[in-house]
C-alpha cells in the first residue's frame, strides 16, 4: 500500500528549494518549503512528513536549533532529518548536527545522486514503518474482536454448563426415586405383566440416570471443576470387577469376554481407578453393545516406566460392526455419533466417548481408535499412574 508521502523543505533561499523540486521531480513526492525555523514548527504541526531536508544558517533560528525543538515534539521526535548546508564538513559541525538529532549531515554542492539515494531510502522506511503501524493497528482491533468473542463465549460456556447442571440434579433427584420405587416393585407380588412393566420401568430409570450422569460429568469436565482422587489400588482387581459387570450381558449375546494383563505392570498402582473404571465401562459398554457375535477384548500393559511414574495402555477390542476411518475424526466429539442410524437403532447421548478423552487427558494420557481395521474396533488409550506400595 503506497502512503502519501510528505517531505519538509527548510531552507530561507527559493532557489535551494527549487533544486531539490527538481532533483525529485519524476517522484510522486509531495515537497513542502518552510522558509525558517518557526514556519517549520508550524508545518510539522499540521502535517505528516516522512523526512525534513534542513539548511543550518537561517535568519532568527538555525537549523540546530529548530533540530532541537523538532525532537523535543512527540508529534514529530521521530521524523529523520537531512542537514544540507554550506556550512564546512568540519567535525565540530557534524557534533553539533547530531548532538541536536541530524541522522544526516551533507555539505554544499552535494552530489544529486547521493542526495536522491538518500531521500528514496528514508521514504522506503517511512512507508515500512506505516504498514508496520497499519498491521499493529489491525492486529489491535483483532485482539479487542477475539477478547470480546472469547469473553461471550466463556460467559455462554458457564451459563450452558450452569444450566446442564441444575437441570440433571432436578431431575436426577426424583429419578432416583422412580428407580427406588421400581426396584420395590420388582421384589412384589406382582402379575407377569405388571412385573415386565415394573422391568420396563427400572430399565428406562438407569437408562436416563445413565444420561444424567453423562451430562453432568461432561459439564464438570469442560468448566475445570473435576478433580482426580488418588487412591492405592490393584489393577488386576480393578479390570476383573469392571469385566464382571459385563458377564452376564455378554453371556446373553453369546460373547466371550477376554482380559490379559502385563505381568510387567506392579500388582500396586496409585491413580484415580474410579475414572479408569468409568472410561473402561464406557469403552467396554460400547464394544458390547455394537458386537453381535464373537469377543471382546481388553488388553493392559506397561508401556514406559520412568523414575516411579507408569505410563500404562490399554487396548478395548472387538468384532463388532467397526468404524469408517472417514468417521474417525467425529469419534470424540461431544453430541456425536458417527452415523445417524447408530442412534436411533442403539442410542445414547453422543458424550460417552467425549468423556472418556477429556478424563484419559486429565490422568495424563490419549486416546485414539485404530483405523485399517478388517473387522470390528479397538480402542487404544494410555495413562500415566505411580508405583504403589502397601504401606
Amino acid at each position: 500500500m503506497d502512503y502519501p508521502v510528505n517531505i519538509l523543505i527548510v531552507d530561507d533561499r527559493p532557489d535551494e528549494f527549487l533544486s531539490v523540486q527538481a532533483l525529485l521531480a519524476d517522484k510522486p513526492y509531495r515537497l513542502v518549503h518552510a522558509t525558517s525555523g518557526m514556519d517549520a514548527l508550524k508545518h510539522l504541526l499540521e502535517q505528516e512528513f516522512a523526512l525534513i531536508i534542513m539548511d543550518v544558517l537561517m535568519p532568527d533560528m538555525n537549523g540546530f536549533e529548530t533540530a532541537k525543538r523538532i525532537k523535543m515534539r512527540k508529534k514529530s521526535k521521530d521524523i529523520p532529518i537531512i542537514f544540507l548546508t554550506s556550512l564546512t564538513s568540519e567535525l565540530e559541525n557534524y557534533m553539533m548536527a547530531y548532538t541536536a538529532g541530524a541522522i544526516d549531515f551533507l555539505t554544499k554542492p552535494f552530489h544529486p545522486l547521493v542526495l536522491k539515494s538518500k531521500i528514496d531510502g528514508f521514504v522506503r522506511m517511512f512507508q515500512t514503518r506505516k504498514e508496520l503501524q497499519l498491521k499493529t493497528q489491525e492486529l489491535e482491533s483483532a485482539n479487542i474482536v477475539l477478547t470480546e468473542l472469547k469473553d461471550t463465549a466463556e460467559v455462554a460456556l458457564r451459563i450452558k454448563s450452569g444450566f446442564l447442571a441444575m437441570m440433571s440434579h432436578e431431575i436426577r433427584t426424583p429419578l432416583n426415586g422412580i428407580i427406588a420405587m421400581s426396584d420395590v416393585l420388582r421384589t412384589s407380588d406382582l402379575s407377569s405383566d405388571d412385573l415386565e412393566m415394573a422391568e420396563i420401568i427400572h430399565t428406562s430409570g438407569h437408562a436416563l440416570l445413565s444420561v444424567i450422569n453423562h451430562i453432568l460429568d461432561f459439564t464438570k469436565i469442560e468448566s475445570g471443576k473435576m478433580e482426580l482422587d488418588y487412591e492405592l489400588f490393584n489393577l488386576h482387581s480393578c479390570l476383573k470387577e469392571t469385566l464382571d459387570l459385563f458377564r452376564a450381558l455378554a453371556m446373553e449375546r453369546s460373547l466371550a469376554l477376554e482380559m490379559l494383563i502385563d505381568p510387567n505392570i506392579p500388582a500396586l498402582l496409585v491413580g484415580d481407578s474410579n475414572r479408569l473404571r468409568q472410561v473402561l465401562n464406557n469403552l467396554i459398554g460400547n464394544a458390547i453393545k455394537f458386537t453381535s457375535s464373537g469377543s471382546v477384548k481388553v488388553h493392559a500393559r506397561l508401556r514406559q516406566a520412568m523414575d516411579g511414574v507408569l505410563q500404562l495402555e490399554f487396548v478395548v477390542e472387538d468384532t463388532g460392526v467397526g468404524i469408517p476411518d472417514d468417521k474417525m475424526k467425529y469419534l470424540f466429539q461431544p453430541f456425536t455419533q458417527v452415523d445417524a442410524t447408530i442412534n436411533r437403532k442403539f442410542g445414547g447421548t453422543g458424550l460417552g466417548l467425549s468423556i472418556c478423552k477429556m478424563l484419559v487427558e486429565l490422568m495424563g494420557g490419549t486416546i485414539y481408535a485404530r483405523t485399517g481395521m478388517e473387522q470390528g474396533a479397538a480402542f487404544v488409550f494410555t495413562i500415566q499412574v505411580t508405583e504403589g506400595s502397601p504401606d
